[in-house]
C-alpha cells in the first residue's frame, strides 16, 4: 500500500471517530439537560432513590427492647441517609456533565483537525 492510502484511511477513521464522539456527547448532554429541566431533583437509579425509605431495623418481638434502635437514632440515620443521597445526586450530575462535555470537545477536536484532509 502507498503511504498516501494509509494516511487517507487513518485520517478518515479519525474523522469518523470524531463524528461518533460528537453524536454520543450531544446525546448525553441532551439527556442531562432534559433530566435537569424535567425533574425537581437530579434522578438516580431507582434502588438508590428508595434506599432511605427502607427501615434499618426490622421489628421483632423476640428482640429485647433495650437492643432496639430508638426513634431519635432512626431519625438521625434517615437524615444522614438523605444527606448522602443529595451528595450522590450532585456527584452524578457532575459526572454526567463532565462526560458530556469531554465527549463533545474531543469529538469536535478530531473533526476540526481531520476535516481538512477529508474535504480536500
Amino acid at each position: 500500500m502507498k503511504p498516501e492510502t494509509i494516511k487517507a484511511i487513518f485520517t478518515n477513521i479519525l474523522f469518523v471517530v470524531g463524528v461518533i464522539l460528537l453524536i454520543i456527547g450531544f446525546f448525553q448532554g441532551t439527556r442531562t439537560a432534559v433530566k435537569l429541566i424535567t425533574f425537581d431533583k437530579y434522578p438516580l437509579d431507582s434502588w438508590s432513590e428508595t434506599r432511605c425509605d427502607i427501615p434499618n431495623v426490622i421489628y421483632d418481638t423476640s428482640i429485647p427492647e433495650k437492643d432496639m434502635v430508638s426513634k431519635e437514632d432512626r431519625e438521625k440515620q434517615k437524615a444522614d441517609c438523605l444527606k448522602s443521597l443529595e451528595y450522590e445526586r450532585s456527584v452524578r450530575l457532575t459526572e454526567d456533565v463532565v462526560g458530556s462535555i469531554t465527549l463533545l470537545v474531543s469529538g469536535a477536536t478530531l473533526v476540526f483537525f481531520f476535516r481538512k484532509f477529508i474535504l480536500r
